[in-house]
């Protein structure tokens, strides 16, 4: 079927052109070529299509008849091709992306808002849960993660790195007092991210002496959504340590404490994941580059 639409495109252009080399010179081929795929044509529908002379190149009345559908199915190609080239210029269909809850409402919402001005064709489907989901399983087209990602045969675009930040409410630290190191960390309550190890192991390095600490903190407050750990964490029930972006707001009005701020910790990265480097929609690359480019811009993202 492909070897017959081919010739039929061959046919339509030297129809076209009333002559095998005129074909031949528009579709870059030998003009042997033109006439060998002509005839193979003509063995197909059994008719002569063509009457050929060394002057003159005139369809039969088979030919006439055989045209007029071949230049409606070339037309019908064209068309095909082009809605198809749009397609990929301009993103339409359905975007589904995952995200962890926090990141999902604070930060992809504002990038959600300014793509769908510039494209407002693009349906987005945003799923939001802090759980680690089959990307394939339920048809997410991209799926963005922050802090350690679990080993997968998915493809990996690093967008930035945020800082960590040990935290707790003013309640807490005025009940329990204020840990001045790491290993203090241990003596205290903590509230453990389910989706997190446990305990909770992690490097400090002193600014000024670069000593280093490697505190193993476990507790006995374990909660399986970022939200959850810092509801918990405002209403005084432990410290934990969770990724600068999903506490702003609140070490901004005071209603979180940052601690440990002489010691450096190892960023916490900005993820986007999906199921295939070849071929990637332009639904998923321009929203990539609408994400990357609203990260390098935040005050939250360290510089690359």
């Amino acid at each position: 079927m492909m070897d017959e639409l081919k010739r039929i495109g061959v046919f339509t252009k030297v129809v076209q052109a009333q002559s095998f080399s005129g074909a031949a010179r528009k579709l870059g081929v030998a003009k042997s070529a033109v006439s060998k795929q002509i005839s193979l044509l003509e063995q197909e529908v059994g008719a002569r299509l063509l009457n050929r002379s060394t002057r003159k190149l005139s369809l039969t009345e088979a030919g006439e008849i055989y045209y007029r559908h071949c230049e409606q199915i070339v037309d019908r190609a064209n068309i095909a091709l082009n809605e198809l080239r749009q397609y990929q210029n301009q993103p339409t269909g359905t975007l589904r992306v995952s995200s962890t809850i926090s990141f999902g409402t604070s930060l992809l919402i504002p990038v959600i808002k300014e793509l769908r001005c510039l494209y407002p064709l693009l349906k987005i489907d945003l799923q939001l849960n802090d759980r680690v989901i089959d990307m394939v399983e339920e048809g997410i087209d991209l799926t963005i993660r922050v802090g350690r990602l679990q080993d997968s045969n998915l493809i990996v675009k690093k967008l930035c790195d945020t800082p960590a930040v040990v935290f707790a409410s003013p309640e807490y630290l005025a009940r329990y007092g204020t840990p001045q190191t790491p290993t203090e960390l241990c003596e205290h309550q903590w509230i453990n991210l389910s989706v997190t190890s446990t305990p909770m192991r992690r490097s400090f390095r002193h600014k000024i002496t670069q000593q280093e600490e490697n505190p193993q903190v476990s507790g006995n407050l374990k909660i399986n959504s970022v939200e959850g750990v810092v509801a918990a964490a405002k209403h005084g029930l432990g410290i934990s340590i969770i990724a600068k972006t999903t506490i702003c707001e609140e070490l901004h009005t005071g209603k979180l404490v940052p601690l440990l701020e002489d010691y450096e910790l190892e960023p916490i990265g900005v993820y986007a994941l999906y199921p295939h480097r070849e071929h990637l929609p332009p639904k998923v690359r321009i929203f990539m580059d609408f994400l990357e480019k609203h990260c390098g811009n935040s005050s939250w993202a360290l510089p690359r």
